[in-house]
């Protein structure tokens, strides 16, 4: 390759990763910004930025507000998200079902896949009383102290999950938040015991949830369900029973879908 194409196919690749790197400085956080805001971000000089916006723009991957200048995500975002989740067998299976389990047992649903050190939710199913409970598509939790993150957690070869652990700022979100690897460890083995994980208070005052693993053909967790509920509601045994049952079978029918069979 020629000195001035290698040039020029550099220079490219460093374009590309400061676009990549504008989008991501879009967060629940902050999901609207103006140009200075991603420059200071990034440690770059708000010409390069102002450039960058306005191909992204352009192409519809950002809107802006023409009265404040702000930027925001765009339509084009959208389109993509449905693309990749319309090609998840593990959301498309994932998504009557779970919608089926909130209206029938009136709880909210919530299926997530891990990424890295935490969990990102794809699916929240509401019933007519749960709405308060709704997290966004795209939401990242934690996997330590989420049922879901646990019910993950435990079934990934012992090594792994140790890494995510790791790799994981292990602080207390509640006082009953258990954040010494050794008690976690602990919960994940309950959890492969048991088969699904309970998270009580541990992510947020007087809400708990019951979640458990779905697996692929190759016996691999690839994604985790859950149900949460009030504190009080798990405080009845029976209501316990109903709703463990309800997510361990919602599990095995979602995982069996997907190829999966047990031993």
């Amino acid at each position: 390759m020629r000195q001035n194409d290698m040039n020029a196919k550099s220079s490219e690749t460093k374009s590309v990763g400061k676009t990549l790197a504008i989008l991501s400085t879009f967060t629940p956080t902050s999901p609207i910004q103006r140009t200075s805001d991603i420059a200071a971000k990034l440690g770059m000089s708000i010409s390069t930025v102002s450039r960058h916006l306005n191909t992204l723009f352009d192409a519809g991957f950002l809107g802006r507000d023409e009265k404040t200048g702000c930027y925001h995500l765009g339509i084009r975002i959208l389109e993509l998200a449905g693309v990749a989740t319309q090609e998840s067998e593990v959301y498309r299976y994932s998504y009557a079902e779970l919608h089926k389990v909130a209206f029938e047992h009136n709880v909210h649903c919530h299926m997530a896949i891990p990424h890295e050190e935490d969990i990102i939710h794809l699916i929240s199913a509401q019933s007519e009383s749960t709405k308060a409970l709704f997290m966004p598509m795209g939401h990242r939790q934690p996997m330590y102290c989420t049922a879901m993150g646990r019910a993950i957690l435990a079934y990934l070869p012992h090594n792994k999950a140790l890494d995510i652990l790791k790799m994981s700022e292990l602080k207390k979100r509640t006082e009953y938040t258990k954040v010494t690897v050794k008690e976690i460890e602990q919960e994940l083995d309950r959890t492969r015991r048991r088969g699904y994980c309970i998270i009580r208070e541990e992510l947020s005052q007087n809400k708990a949830s019951i979640a458990a693993p779905i697996f692929d053909r190759y016996r691999e967790p690839i994604a985790a369900i859950s149900v949460s509920t009030s504190m009080s509601a798990l405080n009845n045994p029976e209501r316990e029973k109903e709703l463990i049952k309800v997510v361990r079978s919602a599990s095995n029918k979602i995982s069996g879908m997907l190829g999966y069979f047990p031993c």
